[in-house]
């Protein structure tokens, strides 16, 4: 069984990144509302929607191709809000290409990016949760083999490497019950998140992603238990 891929990098930075955005674009909007200023800070901000459109489609394709396959409900939810964020981003692009004040650019702008929250937000929870879940699945095809894993250990007794082949059972079934609890938490806790719970749930990605890892390494170390376990009907008795 191959061990899922390391979480995906960079939440942090999308975090940042959409918060020096917000700072930049605040700084601009501070300037009078000349005409050529209008135009520049209009231009600006439908570039930043492109990327919000290029962001969701990405996203959306992560989604529909994850492997394994994401769990029908959390396929679904996150499928949905992707789609919502889409069509509310594509009406701001319609909309701003018309905007002709400062104000209405200023309202295009905080809608763009307090009600939706694609780098925020929607950017992690897509991440973690298809890594959450590839992990769950890892995890229960290892819970699957444990009772014939026990069998072939059975069929050691009396021989050296009987002891160290149970021992590293019971650090398999460990292993592997950590992994699954870890990612159920995070599948539960992260699809939760909403765009206006935005600064208060930065931790709560945080927190999923030492889950991740945490999770990742336990399938790891219960791999090597099964590996051990294998050498010893060999007559292997090391750690």
């Amino acid at each position: 069984m191959r061990i899922s891929n390391p979480i995906r990098l960079g939440v942090v930075g999308a975090v940042i990144a959409s918060c020096s955005f917000l700072f930049a674009m605040s700084a601009g909007a501070s300037t009078s509302a000349s005409p050529a200023n209008i135009t520049q800070f209009q231009q600006k901000l439908e570039q930043q929607l492109a990327f919000r459109v290029n962001q969701l489609k990405v996203l959306s394709t992560d989604v529909t191709k994850a492997t394994p396959p994401l769990s029908t409900g959390d396929a679904s939810t996150l499928a949905a809000r992707l789609a919502a964020a889409t069509a509310n981003i594509n009406g701001l692009i319609t909309q701003v290409q018309s905007d002709t004040t400062m104000a209405e650019l200023r309202a295009a702008q905080k809608t763009m990016i307090q009600g939706n929250r694609v780098f925020a937000v929607l950017t992690p929870q897509v991440f973690e949760v298809i890594e959450a879940d590839s992990v769950a699945a890892q995890a229960a095809t290892l819970q699957s083999g444990e009772a014939a894993l026990l069998a072939e250990i059975d069929t050691l007794q009396g021989q050296p490497g009987y002891a160290n082949a149970l021992k590293h059972d019971s650090a398999y079934v460990a292993q592997v019950n950590l992994a699954a609890a870890d990612s159920a938490h995070v599948s539960t806790v992260v699809i939760a998140q909403l765009p206006q719970n935005f600064p208060g749930d930065t931790h709560v990605f945080v927190n999923a992603n030492h889950q991740l890892l945490t999770a990742d390494i336990a399938l790891a170390r219960a791999n090597y238990d099964a590996s051990v376990i294998g050498l010893a009907s060999g007559g292997y008795s090391g750690s």
